[in-house]
């Protein structure tokens, strides 16, 4: 039973020198992820902990099958998502504290020798996904006149902009 209450919680007490692998798996569900990142798989993190004194780095790959909403087409699609985390934390005389942790809200949670390392993975996937994730690189996106999927259908709407300022000189052209 976990010491935290929190996704991917790791009991450091009793911890000896040397590498330690673990491999946590959660739902994605636990995370609490934002809205527009939803994965209905369960989210990995292959964990390296090494303890020199006391002095412990952890190091991990975090993988999960996210569903985004692609950039052209707004079609929903399921990527597979690979990031990772690392984090150097210290024991003292005050316990367990993490070093060069600007913001609070994003570092771990530490509650006597436990550590929760659910906002970090949270932030490594949410920084993981690109600005305008696409279905593939060959996505044609919708029609900008009619909104037909263009991946599924062609149309016949004009592609080219009309204005009707430049109707007198397309005359012209056409005249020659």
């Amino acid at each position: 039973m976990s010491g935290l209450d929190r996704p991917f919680s790791v009991d450091l007490r009793g911890l000896g020198d040397g590498r330690h692998e673990l491999t946590l798996v959660e739902s994605g569900e636990r995370l609490d992820l934002p809205e527009e990142l939803s994965t209905s798989s369960d989210i990995s993190l292959e964990l390296t902990l090494s303890v020199t004194g006391s002095l412990i780095t952890a190091g991990g790959k975090v993988a999960a099958h996210m569903t985004l909403d692609c950039a052209r087409c707004l079609e929903p699609f399921t990527r597979e998502v690979e990031t990772n985390i690392d984090l150097v934390i210290r024991r003292g005389r005050d316990g367990l504290s993490l070093e060069d942790e600007d913001e609070e809200e994003t570092s771990a949670s530490i509650v006597d020798e436990w550590i929760a390392f659910d906002a970090p993975v949270r932030e490594a996937l949410i920084l993981s996904i690109p600005m305008k994730p696409l279905c593939s690189d060959q996505c044609q996106g919708l029609c900008p006149v009619c909104g037909a999927n263009l991946n599924e259908s062609t149309c016949e709407c004009a592609r080219e902009p009309t204005d009707a300022r430049w109707d007198g000189l397309r005359t012209l052209l056409d005249e020659m």
